[in-house]
């Protein structure tokens, strides 16, 4: 296992980590509401053009104003460390303090706003591919990270979703086929030189490597039968509203003031088994809101929001989780069963806003059931990316050449 400190240094000299996945790490509970977002993007992940803007914000609950610094590291296709220096992939340089902050407004927790957008006066990424930007505090001590890809848009690719040609699974899940049009790559050998990934919402724990194309037509790389290329469907996501603190409403059931202000939803209920209901959502995202103030950087509060699932198993283990946690629920987002009303809950201090959020379930083996609570219907709305990666002979790094984008809206038969 490797400590912070030799994170630290792998993310300055990649040779050391060379091999391993640069994961996802999640933040320590003083830090909330990470942001990420490419310009003109909802989505919290950045999928940006070469050259464009994106930004990263994070509010520090413990405000006082401390410094934080970041590095940005390069990554393969499979989000191992690439070969590349830094000087291959950035002008400039990182590791230098986020120096755009700001303190809270009126509100009940105070907390430091922290703003990074990139590129700045101290760097530029002049190369394309999988990316991690890492946030140390003042000790050198690893606080998150977070990944982006950057692309340079060589090859046109189109996503469509259908459902599934076999009977099991038809009910469940979703089939997306990928086309790659090469006229403009110029690649001698497409199945040794070209690399498709896709996910499902912009969630990385979703991504799978379809290992080749099914034939080609008109210089389009067709990729049809994978069984890489179905997913589960999911449900749609359930949501919350805080924007008006001190009201109930957006599925919060009512409001009591302590410390802070706390927002207790309305108990959900296990949808395993139920028949589909169309509920639009933003696919697990966020989005900060507050009619208290005008900038909810810095005027949006934090409220104590208590989620319950009305539910009296107890050989699951259930969080809650989206990408308010990174899809990553750690113990601090794990329910307590409560015994005396048949329900799991749990209080969780989150920004003013709108969120979705799903639950999950653990058994006591560790096996997770992403969609145990909610089940899963092939007519969920979902997008999907495609991530196109070129590495020729004799290349050091996985170019992304190309981005696709397709929503199950469009599903076919």
């Amino acid at each position: 296992m490797l400590n912070v400190k030799q994170i630290f240094f792998a993310l300055v000299f990649p040779s050391i980590l060379m091999g391993q996945e640069l994961k996802e790490k999640t933040p320590p509970n003083h830090i909330g509401t990470i942001i990420f977002q490419a310009e003109e993007q909802i989505e919290n992940t950045p999928i940006v053009e070469l050259g464009k803007a994106f930004t990263l914000r994070f509010d520090d609950l413990n405000a006082n104003e401390a410094y934080y610094y970041y590095t940005i590291q390069h990554a393969n296709a499979d989000w191992t460390a690439s070969e590349l220096f830094k000087s291959e992939y950035i002008n400039g340089f990182d590791d230098v303090r986020i120096r755009n902050m700001s303190n809270s407004s009126a509100t009940l927790q105070s907390y430091t706003h922290y703003t990074l957008t990139i590129p700045n006066r101290d760097i530029e990424i002049i190369t394309s591919g999988n990316y991690v930007l890492a946030v140390f505090n003042g000790k050198q001590e690893l606080i998150f990270t977070k990944r982006f890809v950057v692309y340079e848009q060589q090859a046109n690719v189109q996503v469509g979703i259908f459902r599934l040609r076999d009977l099991e699974g038809i009910d469940s899940k979703q089939r997306i086929e990928i086309g790659v049009q090469t006229a403009n790559i110029n690649s001698r050998q497409p199945d040794q030189e070209i690399s498709v990934w896709a996910l499902q919402n912009y969630r990385w724990s979703s991504a799978r490597k379809i290992p080749k194309y099914d034939y080609v037509m008109n210089q389009n790389l067709r990729f049809e039968y994978d069984n890489n290329l179905i997913f589960e469907g999911g449900n749609e996501y359930l949501f919350f509203d805080t924007k008006d603190i001190r009201s109930a409403g957006g599925n919060v059931a009512y409001i009591r003031r302590e410390n802070l202000y706390q927002s207790i939803l309305y108990p959900n209920y296990v949808r395993n088994g139920n028949v589909y209901t169309y509920a639009p959502d933003i696919n697990g995202n966020f989005v900060i809101q507050t009619t208290e103030g005008f900038n909810p950087d810095t005027d949006a509060d934090y409220t104590k929001v208590t989620f319950r699932l009305r539910s009296s198993e107890t050989n699951y283990d259930f969080y809650v989780t989206g990408l308010f946690n990174q899809h990553q629920p750690q113990q601090v987002h794990k329910l307590e069963y409560d015994s005396a009303n048949k329900l799991h809950q749990v209080t969780l201090r989150l920004k003013q806003g709108v969120y979705n959020y799903k639950y999950i379930a653990i058994d006591s083996a560790g096996q997770l059931y992403d969609n145990g609570v909610g089940g899963s219907h092939w007519e969920t709305e979902n997008e999907y990316l495609a991530l196109v990666y070129l590495r020729r002979f004799g290349d050091r790094y996985d170019r992304l050449i190309g981005v696709g984008v397709g929503n199950s809206r469009q599903i076919q038969n």
